[in-house]
């Protein structure tokens, strides 16, 4: 296992969903099938337990059990070279026990949001929960997961940085789901005493921007869309390395308009969670519905998000070589 000041995530890397039932328990059958999807996409890193995964509806056991399943299908079989766990929960209580048990499990880092009711409205503050956290599992390395349009914490991460570098040891970077690039020119630019490399591990979570988050210097990407499109998302980092930034666009243009699609039909169905849980069922990898509050869409509403999806072209190309 790679040391805290090594650890890095980089290039892509999908945040799971959780296979349920149609009654909507969680379906720890499904784990092995989706595993195997997963790594015949190239993919050999994990975000578990996040918004993507459902996380804050599944109770503590359900959510430990799934990071048990993840281990077993993945990282013993030799499939998945890193699993992180986002522990964050609605109390510290919770939070810490799940950082505790990703510890246990074998889990190669952990990954926390901000408090979700009594939000921190300064850095020091946000700092020093996540130092709590991170003490539950001072050998694992430690993210911040931002995500200010659901968390409603807004707070500027490069400041945020400078001091979590200071005092949580095992800090290593963020999976920063936000579109304000300013900020992420800023973290980028800031140093990290305890890595190695001198560097923030800095992930990007914006699937519609991920050609101008790279281009910033994030380091790769943590995504919903990477389940079910990662090949359209590496031909745009491989047309901006190389240089041809039209085609780029064309390929990010593609992403942007399946989220769109997806998040017209997310608005209906209470999450947009449950709109790409159906357009997993429609590329033939079926891990069941999302969970309530949201719900499945109807039979009429599958066949229009197929047909909206056939109209931009995405079964003609979201699975190229």
């Amino acid at each position: 296992m790679a040391t805290i000041g090594s650890f890095k995530l980089e290039g892509l890397v999908p945040a799971v969903f959780t296979p349920m039932t149609k009654d909507g328990e969680v379906d720890y059958d499904k784990f092995e099938m989706y595993c195997n999807h997963l790594t015949s996409k190239g993919m050999t890193q994990i975000y578990v337990n996040g918004t993507t995964g459902e996380g804050f509806s599944l109770t503590l056991e359900e959510r430990e059990k799934i990071v048990e399943k993840w281990i077993e299908v993945g990282k013993k079989s030799g499939k998945i070279k890193s699993i992180v766990v986002q522990v964050g929960a609605l109390n510290l209580h919770d939070t810490k026990a799940m950082a505790e048990h990703a510890v246990k499990m074998g889990a190669d880092a952990i990954a926390t949001v901000p408090p979700l009711f009594f939000k921190p409205k300064t850095v020091d503050y946000l700092v020093k929960y996540c130092k709590e956290v991170a003490s539950a599992a001072p050998n694992l390395p430690f993210y911040f997961y931002h995500l200010p349009g659901a968390t409603g914490v807004e707070l500027c991460i490069e400041d945020f940085l400078k001091v979590a570098a200071k005092e949580i040891p095992s800090f290593v970077g963020v999976k920063f789901s936000s579109n304000d690039l300013v900020d992420l020119i800023g973290c980028v630019h800031v140093s990290a005493p305890n890595r190695d490399d001198g560097k923030f591990n800095m992930m990007f979570g914006y699937d519609q921007i991920i050609m101008a988050g790279m281009t910033l210097g994030a380091d790769g990407g943590v995504g919903t869309t990477f389940n079910f499109m990662a090949s359209v998302i590496r031909k745009v980092l491989d047309s901006k390395d190389k240089g041809d930034c039209i085609e780029a666009r064309l390929y990010q243009y593609r992403t942007q308009q399946t989220c769109k699609v997806m998040y017209k039909y997310g608005d209906l169905l209470g999450g947009s969670v449950a709109a790409f849980k159906a357009l997993m069922t429609l590329i033939d990898v079926d891990l069941g519905p999302a969970r309530s509050p949201m719900r499945c869409p109807t039979d009429q509403e599958l066949e229009e998000i197929r047909s909206e999806l056939q109209n931009i072209g995405f079964f003609d190309w979201y699975n190229l070589n």
